[in-house]
C-alpha cells in the first residue's frame, strides 16, 4: 500500500487498490476489517474525488449482495456518483444498509458524505428515502478536506433539501455545508439567499435563524484568523477563495439579521389595535351603580281583564344609595337574573320579602 503522504503514486495505483475491495468486502463481513480500513485510509488520503473505478457496473461488483452494511457504507463515498446515471437501484441498495447501520461518527460522515453526493442527480431523488435524510439531522462533524461537503452545495442539493418542506432537515443541511473550508457553488449560494427569507422568515423560526447565525458567526470568526490559518490544513488555498468565503458568508449573515428584524416587526405590530380594542371594551362597561328593580309577579291562574293588570313601575336608573328604611320586593323566580355582570348585587342587610 502506497504511503499516505505520496498522493500521485495513491492515484496512479487507483485502479489496482480498488481490485481488493471485493476481496476486502469479504474479509470484513468474517471479522477481519483491516485490508478494508486500508484501503479507506488510502481513498481518504488521496483527496480525490472518486477514488473507486468510476464505472458504473463496479459497484455491484465491488459490493456483492452479501457485503456487511459498514462496507457499503465505508466505500460509497469514493464512487463517482455523478457518472451513475439513473441506476436508481444501486442507490436503494445504499440507502437499505443506511437504515440498517447503528449510528457512530464513522458512518454519519461517510453517509452524509455520499448523500450529498447522491443529490446531485434529480433523478435519484426519489430512491433516497426519508431514513436516509434524517442523518443530515446529526450534524457529524465533516473533515477539512471533504468533498461531499464541496459538491453539497450545488442549486440541486438545495432543491433537494428544500423539496422536503422539513425546516429543521434545512437546518442542519445548511450548517453542514456552511464551512471556513470552502466556498459555496454559485448557484447554490443563490438559491441559499433566496431560500433563506421564505423558509426561515416566519415569527416561529428564530430559534432556528438563532442556530443559523452562530454557524455563521463561528464560520466568519475563523476567517478573520487569517490565511495562514487555513493553509495548515487547506495548503492550495487561493487569496480569491480567501475573500469570497468572507463575502459570501458575510451576505447570508446580512440576509438572516434582516429576515430577524422583519419576524420582529410583524410581531410586534398587531399589539396596536389590540389596545385600541381592549380600551374601545372598557368604555362600554355597565356602571356598577346600575341597580335592577323587578316588577311585581304576575299571577298565570287566568287572564285578567285589562282594567285589572298591575302596572309596572317605569324603568329608570337611580344613582342614589338606597336608604336603610326602604324596602325591596323581588319575585323569587327572578332572582337568578340579578347577577348578570355589572350589576350590583342587594345587599344582605337589606330586608327581602317572604312571597
Amino acid at each position: 500500500m502506497a504511503e499516505a503522504g505520496d498522493l500521485r503514486a495513491l492515484w496512479g495505483k487507483h485502479e489496482a487498490i480498488t481490485t481488493f475491495v471485493p476481496y476486502a468486502t469479504w474479509q470484513e463481513r468474517d471479522g477481519q476489517p483491516r485490508m478494508l480500513d486500508a484501503f479507506l485510509r488510502a481513498a481518504r488520503a488521496s483527496a480525490v474525488l472518486g477514488f473507486v473505478w468510476y464505472r458504473p457496473s463496479h459497484f455491484a461488483n465491488i459490493l456483492p449482495p452479501k457485503a456487511t452494511p459498514r462496507a457499503i457504507i465505508l466505500v460509497a463515498p469514493h464512487f463517482r456518483w455523478n457518472s451513475l446515471g439513473e441506476r436508481g437501484d444501486l442507490v436503494q441498495q445504499w440507502a437499505a444498509a443506511v437504515s440498517a447501520i447503528p449510528y457512530s461518527e464513522e458512518a454519519a460522515q461517510s453517509v452524509i458524505r455520499a448523500l450529498l453526493r447522491i443529490a446531485l442527480r434529480t433523478e435519484l431523488w426519489p430512491h433516497i428515502t426519508l431514513d436516509v435524510w434524517s442523518w443530515l439531522k446529526k450534524q457529524p462533524s465533516l473533515p477539512p478536506a471533504c468533498k461531499g461537503r464541496r459538491f453539497g452545495t450545488y442549486a440541486n442539493n438545495v432543491k433537494a433539501v428544500r423539496w422536503l418542506e422539513d425546516p429543521e432537515l434545512f437546518k442542519s443541511y445548511l450548517v453542514l455545508v456552511w464551512s471556513e473550508w470552502d466556498t459555496l457553488w454559485d448557484s447554490g449560494f443563490d438559491e441559499m439567499c433566496v431560500s433563506i427569507p421564505e423558509d426561515f422568515g416566519g415569527i416561529g423560526m428564530g430559534h432556528h435563524r438563532a442556530d443559523l447565525i452562530q454557524r455563521l458567526d463561528y464560520v466568519l470568526g475563523q476567517l478573520d484568523r487569517g490565511m495562514d490559518h487555513l493553509r495548515q490544513h487547506i495548503p492550495g488555498v487561493s487569496g480569491w477563495q480567501f475573500r469570497k468565503m468572507k463575502e459570501q458568508y458575510g451576505k447570508l449573515k446580512d440576509i438572516l439579521l434582516e429576515a430577524n428584524i422583519e419576524a420582529i416587526a410583524r410581531t410586534s405590530y398587531p399589539l396596536v389595535p389590540l389596545c385600541c380594542i381592549l380600551i374601545w371594551a372598557g368604555s362600554c362597561r355597565i356602571s356598577r351603580d346600575i341597580y335592577v328593580y323587578a316588577s311585581p309577579p304576575v299571577p298565570m291562574t287566568s287572564r285578567p281583564e285589562p282594567s285589572a293588570l298591575p302596572i309596572p313601575p317605569p324603568p329608570f336608573i337611580s344613582t342614589r344609595i338606597p336608604t336603610p328604611t326602604s324596602s325591596l320586593h323581588i319575585s323569587p323566580h327572578l332572582t337568578p337574573f340579578l347577577h348578570i355582570s355589572g350589576a350590583r348585587s342587594v345587599s344582605p342587610d337589606y330586608p327581602m320579602g317572604d312571597h
